[in-house]
């Protein structure tokens, strides 16, 4: 279930048609870095983006892509991320997380020129999840920073957000690529970004945290599998064995988001003209 009702939120943005292409890009940490190298490749093919749908790391690429849509400006800035930038740890802040959030928000508001969401350049949605009631929730209008940091509040380890009377964590619990919040908006095309399609690979179980770990990554899993059956493309680099939580992998996660996303061009450009959507002129 997705919530957009007023009553608990601020109206949904509204958008003037249906979006011709949307993107939606999925959370995965530090991986999210290689949506800046598919956002890359779609600059240079001048493909069409009229909506943007980010789940925690895909909403701050996203939240600052739809702010400012210059790949030369974002790749820099985000290439020079380290973990002290956005993650402030204290392991006597508080018993709900590690993290306040507050970097991550400092973060934001510096690097964006807007504070609402409704002011983005093109329209942009950050994905997160109630906590109490297990719904996904789809902010698309309010502040930029607090709805990025609810996007973002992997449990465990961020405190959650109280926003709008709700509490809310990591959108990726629910809908970690939200194809189907895409489809909500009456979007043409659907294109998806999955950072986190190396389920298979082995995971060392050794403790009970690890169980429990597991047990969480197999219900996201599943659940992106099935919201993912509503993309027309789905793009997936090749992110096997690096890490999620690590800054040291930047320039290797955006070479291959550029690669991912050049190997399914043929297919998205034929997608497009079938659809009868033009690429953006020069």
């Amino acid at each position: 279930m997705v919530i957009t009702d007023p009553a608990i939120m601020p109206p949904a943005r509204k958008l003037a048609q249906p979006p011709r292409v949307a993107l939606v890009l999925g959370g995965g940490a530090f991986r999210g870095i290689a949506h800046v190298g598919v956002l890359k490749v779609f600059e240079e093919e001048k493909i069409p983006v009229d909506l943007i749908i980010g789940t925690s790391a895909g909403s701050l690429i996203g939240a600052l892509y739809a702010d400012n849509p210059r790949v030369d400006s974002l790749y820099p800035m985000i290439n020079a991320t380290k973990t002290k930038d956005i993650f402030d740890f204290s392991l006597t802040y508080s018993k709900l997380g590690y993290v306040s959030g507050e970097k991550l928000q400092e973060f934001v508001s510096k690097h964006a020129s807007v504070k609402n969401i409704e002011d983005t350049k093109i329209p942009f949605v950050a994905i997160s999840a109630d906590l109490l009631k297990g719904e996904t929730v789809a902010l698309s209008s309010g502040p930029l920073a607090p709805s990025v940091n609810a996007s973002c509040a992997i449990p465990e380890i961020f405190v959650p957000v109280k926003m709008y009377g709700k509490i809310l964590v990591d959108g990726g619990v629910m809908n970690n690529v939200a194809a189907d919040v895409a489809r909500a908006y009456g979007a043409i095309v659907v294109i998806a970004v999955d950072v986190m399609n190396d389920f298979d690979t082995v995971p060392v179980i050794n403790d009970r945290k690890a169980v429990s770990r597991r047990i969480t990554r197999m219900n996201m899993h599943l659940l992106s599998h099935e919201r993912m059956k509503q993309a027309d493309i789905v793009i997936i680099p090749d992110l096997e064995g690096m890490p999620y939580m690590n800054d040291k992998y930047n320039q290797p996660m955006y070479d291959a988001g550029v690669k991912a996303a050049r190997e399914m061009m043929p297919e998205i450009l034929e997608l497009l003209k079938k659809k009868g959507i033009s690429q953006l002129e020069q």
